[in-house]
């Protein structure tokens, strides 16, 4: 695989870290609006910040654009690590792809409550529940990917690894930080909530990390991946990258 090639997919990675927050700062989302607030509020937000989250619509669905050939490359480093048989691989790739959707359609549904903020207060209220529910709480295509990931890490045999081994137990950690937020449909209010200490915050924080962390390691994984063979998938045969 071509370096440049390696090093444009891991800084889409890094961009859309930028992509994505600069969309929700825009929208005025740092944190996101209580789920504890009754419909005429949040239809008040929503009418009186259009513009700010309609960008953000626009912000976010282009950032999950950038997350496909990130996620892309890391399947194909988990590939490589994995060896011929590579169920981590299927895992991984539709995990990624998994976690595209539930970036975009989140994006889309919100762009779509500011679209016409003049509707009825409820529905503009379902339409925020509808978006910020998945999109907090879809922590389970990233902690496969994560897994994934990390287990790839710590059984590569190769020569020379592309990754050092903390950064296997690294991906754990953060598929172990993404939990809190799998239960948020519990709570209105406290740590749990989309908007509270650990759904949002901690979840925020790491997920943002994650993408700038992983995109450097691959970058600087890009000499070693391009000057390694590969195994030819038609005969099995080690073949220049």
């Amino acid at each position: 695989m071509s370096r440049m090639i390696q090093i444009a997919c891991a800084s889409c990675g890094i961009l859309f870290v930028f992509v994505l927050f600069g969309g929700i700062i825009a929208a005025g989302w740092i944190p996101p609006i209580p789920p504890s607030e009754n419909a005429t509020e949040v239809a008040r937000y929503y009418a009186t910040h259009a513009n700010g989250i309609r960008t953000m619509a626009v912000l976010v669905m282009f950032g999950a654009g950038l997350t496909i050939p990130f996620a892309a490359l890391m399947a194909t480093h988990v590939r490589r690590m994995e060896g011929p048989f590579a169920p981590l691989f299927a895992v991984n790739l539709i995990a990624g792809g998994a976690g595209v959707v539930a970036i975009f359609m989140p994006a889309m549904l919100l762009g779509a409550a500011a679209y016409r903020p003049e509707r009825m207060p409820e529905l503009t209220q379902a339409l925020n529940d509808l978006a910020w529910v998945p999109f907090i709480m879809n922590g389970p295509p990233a902690i496969a990917q994560a897994v994934s990931f990390g287990v790839a890490v710590l059984g590569d045999k190769s020569d020379r690894p592309a990754f050092p081994r903390w950064l296997g137990f690294y991906n754990f950690w953060v598929a172990f930080c993404f939990l809190p937020a799998c239960i948020l449909v519990y709570f209105k209010t406290g740590p749990f909530a989309w908007n509270g200490l650990l759904s949002f915050w901690l979840a925020a924080t790491v997920f943002g990390t994650y993408f700038v962390i992983m995109g450097v390691m691959f970058i600087k994984a890009a000499r070693v991946v391009e000057s390694d063979p590969v195994p030819d998938p038609r005969h099995g045969e080690l073949v220049a990258a």
